[in-house]
């Protein structure tokens, strides 16, 4: 089963049904505070394009939403049950939000179109690495920002070592158009989060 393939089928499996309103439900809870800190993190101004990717039931959406009064919010997720709910949830800032279902390998909007994007515990299903990042990059503006957070249980769930994770998304993300990549401990879920930051080049 190739890396697609196997988002697509995990995307039914937990993400529809029963089993995406509960999934969405324990979203909201574990996920609140890694969002609210992925849009500290990124600090848009008022007037900016923010790109959310897998943004779930749409917690980081709406907090984007009071972030950027004058600005639009772009949002992708694998799954329709989250498109929905997401939707649902930010319906009075609708005006400014377009919620896409679709993968981080084909994002559908054109070059250059972000100032800024935030993905909280995403990023550990980006496979290969090196395609999405590389997609992402091409839908933010020169000098935008990337932020990620991921729980570290996370990245141990899909056989990965912290440090090992850090140093390959490191080396990948300077190799498709970022620069200043770093990685850190986040602040919230009592430190078992990883911040993972980097800015696209402006070239």
């Amino acid at each position: 089963m190739d890396d697609a393939t196997k988002l697509r089928w995990l995307s039914r499996l937990f993400f529809s049904g029963p089993m995406g309103r509960m999934s969405a439900s324990a979203m909201e809870k574990r996920n609140s505070d890694a969002e609210a800190e992925a849009v500290a993190t990124l600090d848009p101004s008022p007037s900016e394009s923010v790109l959310a990717i897998g943004f779930g039931p749409g917690v980081g959406i709406r907090l984007l939403a009071e972030r950027l009064p004058e600005g639009q919010i772009g949002g992708i997720d694998p799954s329709a049950y989250m498109v929905k709910r997401a939707t649902r949830r930010n319906r009075a800032a609708a005006a400014r939000i377009r919620l896409e279902r679709a993968y981080t390998a084909a994002i559908p909007w054109p070059d250059a179109s972000f100032d800024g994007a935030i993905a909280v515990n995403s990023i550990q299903f980006w496979n290969p690495l090196a395609d999405n990042a590389s997609e992402v990059a091409r839908v933010l503006r020169p000098g935008a920002r990337l932020v990620t957070f991921t729980h570290d249980w996370a990245l141990a769930r899909g056989g990965q070592t912290l440090e090992g994770w850090q140093t390959t998304a490191e080396a990948t993300f300077r190799d498709c158009g970022f620069t200043d990549v770093e990685s850190h401990p986040g602040k919230s879920e009592d430190g078992h989060i990883v911040a993972f930051c980097a800015t696209r080049s402006p070239s």
